[in-house]
């Protein structure tokens, strides 16, 4: 499998968390990332606004500029599908 680039790994986080609250565990397995890799980039997302965790419920979501991150990366991908993520070139 082609490695991701921080970019790509960091939209699948925000995808997987957009909908609804989500434990870290599911944004791992949503995201197609390792233990190490979630613990790494959650502490990104969340210090630049991107996500936020609930202490009560242990769980994330993401924000407003998360989705509106997600945005602007889907109209990069329109612009320049060659840098698209495998799966997503289909």
């Amino acid at each position: 499998m082609k490695k991701r680039a921080d970019i790509e790994v960091i939209a699948s986080i925000l995808r997987s968390a957009k909908d609804k609250w989500e434990y870290q565990t599911t944004i791992m397995n949503k995201a197609s990332i390792s233990h190490s890799q979630v613990i790494r980039y959650i502490s990104l997302v969340m210090n630049t606004g991107l996500i936020e965790y609930s202490k009560i419920t242990g769980l994330y979501k993401t924000t407003k500029i998360g989705l509106d991150f997600l945005e602007k990366h889907e109209k990069l991908i329109i612009l320049f599908p060659e840098i698209a993520e495998p799966s997503r070139c289909s």
